[in-house]
């Protein structure tokens, strides 16, 4: 069994377990019909193939499901221990192509002690395709139980 997290077991620099994703098109359509997005930017390889939106000739991952993925990497880190996220906000930076397989990461950045039940941690996210190129960066409050 995982120890349980703590805020006094949380140091600055940590670095949060790694999530990895490789994207294929039924990935794809998959978070279309869960998002109701069926843009054909993410759901038409032919119409991508003549359009190049992007300057590629591909589809491209949703990018809710980009911050979705970089969520991931605070729930699958905290949740379990009954932490909870405070604030998340991110930039998306690239496009994800469909067949890309991205990691998506995060470090401890700076820590909050404000009383019992309501200390929190910052983190520090980003996600990189497999080229090591980032397509998004973030920062999330993360409060810790204790």
């Amino acid at each position: 069994m995982e120890n349980k997290l703590t805020f006094e077991s949380i140091k600055c620099g940590d670095k949060l377990p790694a999530v990895q994703q490789h994207l294929s098109q039924e990935d794809i359509w998959h978070f279309a019909v869960a998002s109701l997005d069926m843009n054909p930017v993410h759901c038409s390889p032919e119409w991508c193939r003549k359009s190049q939106v992007f300057g590629i000739p591909e589809t491209v991952q949703h990018g809710q499901m980009t911050l979705s993925l970089l969520a991931k990497v605070i729930t699958n880190w905290a949740y379990s221990s009954g932490g909870t996220l405070k604030t998340f906000e991110a930039k998306l930076i690239k496009p994800v192509p469909v067949d890309s397989t991205c990691t998506y990461g995060g470090e401890v950045s700076e820590l909050h002690p404000v009383k019992k039940g309501k200390d929190f941690v910052a983190v520090e996210l980003w996600a990189t395709d497999q080229n090591g190129d980032k397509v998004a960066v973030g920062k999330a409050q993360v409060i810790i139980p204790q």
